[in-house]
This record gives C-alpha cells, sequence and structure tokens, in this order.
C-alpha cells in the first residue's frame, strides 16, 4: 500500500487557475480539461514511487523531502512526508521561476 495523496489549499487553487487561463488561450474547453486531467492524475504515481523526481531547487532550505517534476509546462511541487505526499505547488514552467 503507498502514501496518501493530499492536494493542499493552495496547489488546487493554482491547479484551477491554470484551468482558467488555458481554457482562456486556447479556446478549447476538450483540450484543457484534457491538460489538467493529465496534470492533476500525474501525482498518482507519487503515492507508490515518491522519489522519483529530482529534489527542488527553488526550495529554499531545501530539508530534502521536497520535490518537483513537470508534466505539459506545468511545474508540480510535492513534499514527502511518512505517510503522505502532499501536492504543494502547481506552477506554469515558463514563468519566471520563483523560489519559496
Amino acid at each position: 500500500m503507498g502514501k496518501t495523496i493530499v492536494w493542499t489549499n493552495r496547489a488546487n487553487a493554482e491547479l484551477h487557475r491554470a484551468f482558467l487561463d488555458l481554457l482562456e488561450e486556447s479556446q478549447s474547453l476538450e483540450t484543457t480539461v484534457r491538460v489538467i486531467s493529465e496534470v492533476s492524475d500525474s501525482v498518482s504515481i507519487l503515492a507508490t514511487n515518491p522519489e522519483i523526481y529530482k529534489l527542488d531547487p527553488l526550495r529554499k532550505n531545501n530539508p530534502g523531502n521536497i520535490r518537483f517534476y513537470e508534466k505539459h509546462t506545468y511545474r508540480i511541487s510535492y513534499l514527502i512526508e511518512e505517510d503522505m505526499v502532499y501536492i504543494i505547488r502547481v506552477r506554469y514552467a515558463r514563468k519566471e521561476p520563483l523560489n519559496y
């Protein structure tokens, strides 16, 4: 049995904003739903293999349990704990990188 995936309120809000921005840009509900669904569904691998991706270099003083990956030009940052993986950030990867 794997870890539980938990989306933080911030990550959920950022995913929703990504949906609205992509819909406005693409003008295609079908494309927007497909891309955002794939981004959302991509976190499922973290339940069984959370250390598959690299440490997040944008995280200040990263204690070694915050990692990231990209899917469809969205950068997903997550925190690994003993029984849970928290999705903490979803950001369009082509924007100016922000340390946090």
